[in-house]
């Protein structure tokens, strides 16, 4: 036989719809407070089985800010142990293979060779006399203290600029881009597609509600935010590693690494203004006693030309590669590719069903990842202008 199951909150349509007149072998359902909530309205004296005594719905989610917090939330708590871990191994990977090779690198014999070949006819040509094996001794001595004294401190700064560099620059955008591809990207585009294939986008239209402001937004807003802030923490990591690891190889010591990284990361911005206030720091307070001077002061300092060229195209540069802005740049470029990926992979495909869904998000992680290395590449492209 043909049954019909009605759940409805409105008893009077209810009631037109289960007639006993119109229909036989009804069978109504009443839904009641659980036993502790009766016994209350019994007590305060309501004996009516229908009062809605009941807790409040959890109404979290119906607003985009509720939307972004939990998106937020989830993409930060779940997404530190991954970033953490994989630059812990990262970071002590790179660092301990590149302080191995300066330990091994040793120009002392190369130096001393050519002392031998070129500074000995350089003091018979000086002298006018045969250098002797006591003079050219003393010469190799002075050269070998020499090198001694410069190259240790060479070494700790090579190996902190080329740990500064590679994290800001390139590995610490770029891996964590990589893995937010399948953390974030993945899990946003599953969420969408199983969404359409279950037609609850189809369900927020019919509510008048666009389906990309109900999704798409809070979780762009919430990624904008998590993969700088991701991005930050595995670079930080890194390079603290890397603190630890160079001088238990012989590489310098933690208060020179320290000082080289942040020459490195921060580097002066070498535009007009930039380069006055550096200059004159305490320039405002010297023209209040030469009012005539203040807004020429102010215009100096407004001058974002680069030092070297008139052009605004070399200061945009100068200031796009400036490394910790380079850094933010690039993490949040590549989430904003790994969100609209994930969104378009899932969201046009109207007739998609749940079996669809685990393509879509392995369709959506590959993409994102292709994209992501060729926008990394369009950065280097982009810092190879810098002068």
């Amino acid at each position: 036989g043909t049954s019909l199951l009605l759940i409805s909150h409105e008893p009077d349509l209810a009631a037109l719809v289960m007639d006993k007149k119109c229909t036989q072998n009804n069978a109504t359902v009443t839904l009641l407070p659980p036993p502790h909530r009766q016994s209350s309205n019994i007590a305060n004296g309501s004996g009516n089985k229908n009062d809605d005594n009941m807790a409040a719905p959890n109404l979290f989610g119906i607003n985009a800010w509720h939307r972004f917090a939990e998106q937020l939330a989830d993409y930060v708590m779940w997404s530190i142990p991954l970033i953490g871990l994989t630059f812990i191994a990262c970071g002590l990977a790179i660092s301990m293979l590149s302080a191995d090779i300066l330990q091994r690198i040793d120009v002392t014999e190369p130096v001393i060779e050519i002392v031998d070949k070129e500074v000995k006819p350089l003091l018979k040509l000086i002298t006018g006399q045969e250098s002797n094996a006591m003079t050219m001794m003393m010469v190799k001595m002075k050269v070998r203290s020499m090198l001694n004294t410069v190259l240790p401190d060479a070494k700790a700064n090579l190996f902190a600029i080329g740990m500064a560099k590679l994290f800001v620059l390139e590995i610490g955008p770029l891996l964590t881009a990589l893995l937010l591809c399948g953390r974030i990207g993945g899990s946003y585009a599953g969420k969408v597609a199983t969404m359409q294939a279950t037609s609850q986008n189809k369900l927020l239209q019919t509510l008048g509600i666009n389906p990309q402001l109900w999704t798409f937004m809070p979780s762009l807003a919430a990624a904008l935010i998590a993969s700088p802030l991701l991005t930050v923490m595995g670079t930080t990591i890194a390079l603290w590693l890397g603190g630890i690891v160079g001088p238990n190889y012989g590489i310098g010591s933690l208060e020179s690494y320290t000082r080289y990284v942040q020459t490195a990361v921060f580097p002066t911005l070498r535009l007009r203004g930039v380069e006055t206030w550096q200059q004159d720091g305490d320039w405002f307070f010297l023209s209040l006693n030469n009012t005539g001077n203040v807004w020429t002061n102010v215009l100096d300092m407004l001058d974002l030309r680069c030092t070297w060229s008139d052009s605004y195209v070399d200061a945009l540069v100068e200031v796009a590669t400036w490394p910790p802005f380079f850094l933010l740049l690039k993490s949040t470029l590549f989430i904003m590719v790994i969100l609209v990926v994930a969104e378009a992979a899932a969201r046009l495909r109207p007739n998609l069903t749940p079996r669809d869904v685990p393509n879509v998000i392995t369709s959506s992680v590959v993409i994102a990842s292709l994209l992501v290395i060729i926008a990394d590449w369009g950065f280097s492209q982009l810092w190879l202008l810098r002068k």
